[in-house]
C-alpha cells in the first residue's frame, strides 16, 4: 500500500488498529531526521509507540520516489482443533486439473472437497479482523478420512493485513464452534506470534491412534498377543503407495512405543498405538504389500478390509 503524502498516510492507518509501529527510510542521507519526524508525526495521530522487534505495522518512506509504503504484520491465534468427523481435509485442496480456477471436474468450485478445517476455522475470524487472507499452520495433520479427538491439534491461523486485531478471542471461539458444529470444534484460542509458527512447523511429537480393523478372517484372541512384538521395535516404512503420486520414495524408520488390541467381534479387533511422528499408521496395519515391515497384517497372517483410524492424543508441549 502506498501513499504520497504525510495526510494520504494518515488517512490510509486510520484504516487499521494498531498500537506499536516501526518507521523506514530509503534512499535518504538525512535518515535520522526523516525517520524521527515521520515517528513524532505517528505518534501525534495514534495512539501507538516504536517497536523495532516485532511491530504491527511498518511505515518505510522512499526519498528518491518521495512516497510512503505500508507494511501491514500479521496477526498469529493459537489454539486446538478436534475433527469430529471422517472426509475433510485440513487444509483447502485445489483443484488439480485447473489449479483453483474451477473446472467441470471440480464442478467450478476450484477445489476438491467443498470444506476443510482451515476453512471451517478461518471464516469467522477473518470476517472478524476485516483481513485480506488466512494461512492455516498445523502441528502435522490428520488423514482425510481419519477423525481428530481426545486433546486436539495444535495450529496457528494467520490473519494477512488484518485491519482489526483487537478482537475477543472466546467470541471468535464460540462463533468458531457455532458454525462448525458437528465437524469442528476448538479452544484454548490465543494470540501467538510467528515464532510459534515456526516451532509448530518444526517440532516432532509422538501420537496415540485407536484403530478399529476389519480384517479378512475371524480372528483369536490368543493370536492378538503376538502383537506386542511390535512394542518397542522400529518399523521401515517404504512411501505408502497412495502418497507416491505426490512423495518420494524412501524409506522411514519409525518406533512403535507402544501397542494394545482388544477383540470387539469375531473379526473386528480394536488397536491403540502410540509412535513416533510421521509413522504411516494405516500402513503399519495392512503392511501396504509388504512396503511396511514388520506389520499387523504380516503378525496375524491376516488381511485388513476396513480400517477406521482417530487420533487421539498429541503428545506436545503446547
Amino acid at each position: 500500500m502506498i501513499a504520497y503524502s504525510l495526510d494520504e498516510l494518515k488517512r490510509k492507518l486510520k484504516e487499521y488498529e494498531f498500537r506499536t509501529f516501526l518507521v523506514g527510510v530509503r534512499n535518504g542521507e538525512k535518515k535520522v531526521v526523516l525517520r524521527g519526524k515521520i515517528v513524532k508525526f505517528i505518534k501525534e495521530n495514534f495512539n501507538a509507540k516504536p517497536e523495532y522487534n516485532d511491530p504491527e505495522i511498518v511505515i518505510i518512506y522512499d526519498v528518491h520516489r518521495d512516497r510512503y509504503e505500508l507494511q501491514v504484520n500479521s496477526l498469529y491465534i493459537f489454539g486446538r482443533y478436534r475433527k469430529l468427523v471422517r472426509g475433510i481435509p485440513q487444509t483447502i485442496w485445489p483443484c488439480r486439473k485447473c489449479r483453483g480456477r474451477g473446472c467441470k471436474y471440480c464442478n467450478y468450485k476450484g477445489k476438491l472437497y467443498d470444506t476443510s478445517v482451515q476453512e471451517l476455522i478461518q471464516r469467522v475470524p477473518l470476517e472478524a479482523t476485516e483481513g485480506r487472507d488466512a494461512k492455516f499452520h498445523g502441528l502435522g495433520r490428520e488423514d482425510i478420512d481419519a477423525r481428530m479427538l481426545g486433546n486436539g491439534r495444535p495450529f496457528v491461523l494467520e490473519i494477512i493485513e488484518p485491519k482489526r486485531r483487537y478482537i475477543d478471542l472466546k467470541e471468535i471461539e464460540q462463533k468458531i464452534n457455532e458454525f462448525a458444529r458437528g465437524k469442528v470444534e476448538v479452544f484454548n484460542l490465543r494470540f501467538a506470534d510467528s515464532s510459534t509458527v515456526r516451532l509448530i512447523k518444526s517440532v516432532k511429537v509422538d501420537k496415540t491412534y485407536l484403530a478399529i480393523v476389519k480384517f479378512d478372517r475371524d480372528i483369536r484372541e490368543e493370536e492378538l498377543e503376538k502383537i506386542k512384538e511390535l512394542e518397542g521395535k522400529i518399523i521401515e516404512q517404504h512411501t505408502p503407495r497412495r502418497v507416491l503420486h505426490r512423495r518420494a520414495d524412501k524409506v522411514r524408520r519409525r518406533m512403535i512405543k507402544e501397542i494394545s488390541s482388544r477383540l470387539l467381534n469375531k473379526n473386528v479387533v480394536e488397536f491403540r498405538i502410540t509412535c513416533e511422528s510421521g509413522t504411516y499408521v494405516k500402513e503399519l496395519i495392512s503392511g501396504d504389500e509388504g512396503r511396511t515391515k514388520p506389520s499387523v497384517a504380516e503378525i496375524l497372517n491376516a488381511k485388513p478390509v476396513k480400517i477406521e483410524l482417530d487420533v487421539i492424543r498429541i503428545h506436545d508441549l503446547f
